[in-house]
């Protein structure tokens, strides 16, 4: 497998790779619509618009399997909701479930961490559905759990997320 920086070149399969992952990742997790709604041209416009914004250190690495498949990413930059705190995000790691437990996971948080390192950025948070079991991945590369939660209202369906974070990247 080979992690290389994400380009624009590689939004229409970083999109389908997305929508496939989210399914993968929600399903039997969060109601329906949440899951059936991200589809590949939905994931295609995100990029689009992360890609061009100048304002928050985005970044995207891609997981590059055997004859240039991609069977996963993650991206960041700034924390959204307060992006002038200098505080880091990793937006999100997914990878295809056939990829999983490989190390490449692993590979590609490690990307990310250099990646906000490079813009100066030394703390960083993720987060993640209360309910979901990758909470141990981000438990076992020793995310912090926070106090705290935000909500998402999906379909009548209120989802609590919580955060992870890491105070000092530079020992990563």
């Amino acid at each position: 497998m080979r992690i290389r920086p994400g380009t624009a070149d590689d939004i229409e399969e970083i999109s389908r790779v997305y929508a496939q992952a989210w399914r993968e990742t929600y399903q039997g997790l969060a109601p329906d619509p949440f899951v059936n709604g991200m589809t590949p041209g939905a994931a295609a416009q995100i990029f689009r618009d992360s890609l061009q914004s100048e304002g928050h250190s985005y970044f995207f690495h891609v997981a590059e399997a055997p004859q240039r498949r991609l069977a996963g990413f993650c991206d960041g930059g700034k924390e959204r909701s307060h992006p002038e705190s200098g505080l880091g995000e990793l937006y999100a790691i997914y990878l295809l479930k056939e990829f999983q437990k490989q190390g490449t996971g692993r590979e590609l948080f490690q990307e990310a961490v250099e990646s906000l390192l490079l813009s100066g950025m030394k703390s960083m948070v993720v987060w993640v559905l209360e309910q979901s079991p990758y909470r141990k991945f981000y438990e076992s590369l020793r995310g912090k759990l926070e106090p705290g939660q935000k909500f998402l209202d999906i379909a009548g369906t209120r989802m609590a997320l919580v955060s992870y974070r890491w105070q000092d990247l530079s020992g990563l």
